[in-house]
């Protein structure tokens, strides 16, 4: 049986194709479909595994990113969202897409409050764009995007990342395992520091889940960080590992999850990549 992956596209949401790729290299059959397409034969979620809404600017985050496409989505497809999350699944949401997702409550559901927005991704505290590299901690290793993973080194590039939420929210997501990943610095907690949380984010959270594990929001792009000539700092990274003698691995941090995905669903078919 051949798994599948459903990528969203449609109305100013970018890097599909990064993003299809992705699932494709580890073995993954990647479909994108216009949101549109999809509204118009909901049951088409039946016929995927895993589904993905990645990064962009939709609707020219005209009314807060991510809520124009959250409404059409919740409008169009709200009840077949809540029933291909009820099935064992996986969902993605990246950067444009984690804002989506979180708008349309399906992270971090606390006691399972599908469709009621518990946490808002909002603006920066430096009121500017941010576009750099990130290190990040794996604090929910039970995820199945997260498995033997402890660190990631990826991009993020948002206005608008900033997780804020009210003090009992935090503590439900503290303790129910649902942070997913924090930015990091020097392998500890970044605390706040910027660039290091490069938006100011609460508690340093830079992706979360529901309580399943199985939908998984992060505002880095690990689509633009799966190999190693991404990195910013591949000159440095190659010019060790010449020194040593040793060869340096195309797949970086970025493929990682999408390894994951596969795992769960016991495809093992990593493509050549890179």
């Amino acid at each position: 049986m051949t798994t599948r992956a459903l990528i969203v596209t449609g109305y100013g949401l970018n890097s599909e194709e990064e993003t299809a790729y992705g699932f494709e290299a580890v073995g993954f059959q990647a479909d994108i479909r216009h949101i549109n397409d999809i509204a118009e034969n909901p049951k088409m979620l039946d016929d995927y595994q895993a589904l993905s809404v990645p990064g962009g600017f939709s609707y020219g985050d005209d009314t807060g990113s991510g809520n124009a496409f959250a409404q059409k989505m919740r409008l169009t497809l709200g009840d077949a969202l809540k029933e291909f999350i009820a099935r064992d699944t996986l969902t993605i949401g990246i950067c444009n897409g984690c804002q989506v997702v979180v708008n349309l409550g399906l992270v971090p559901a606390i006691d399972g409050a599908y469709g009621t927005r518990q946490v808002a991704v909002t603006h920066n505290a430096s009121a500017r764009y941010q576009c750099r590299w990130v290190d990040l901690k794996v604090e929910n290793s039970t995820s199945p995007w997260m498995q033997n993973i402890d660190s990631l080194h990826l991009p993020v590039a948002h206005g608008e990342g900033r997780f804020m939420m009210d003090d009992a929210t935090l503590k439900a997501l503290q303790s129910n395992s649902q942070i997913a990943l924090r930015y990091s610095k020097d392998a500890n907690a970044a605390n706040g520091e910027f660039p290091f949380n490069p938006n100011g984010s609460t508690d340093d959270i830079a992706g979360i889940t529901d309580e399943s594990g199985r939908v998984l929001v992060l505002m880095p792009h690990p689509e633009r960080g799966m190999f190693t000539w991404q990195r910013d700092d591949y000159a440095a990274l190659k010019d060790k590992a010449r020194r040593n003698g040793q060869a340096l691995s195309d797949n970086s941090d970025g493929l990682k999850l999408f390894q994951n995905a596969a795992e769960y669903f016991g495809v093992n078919a990593l493509k050549k990549v890179g």
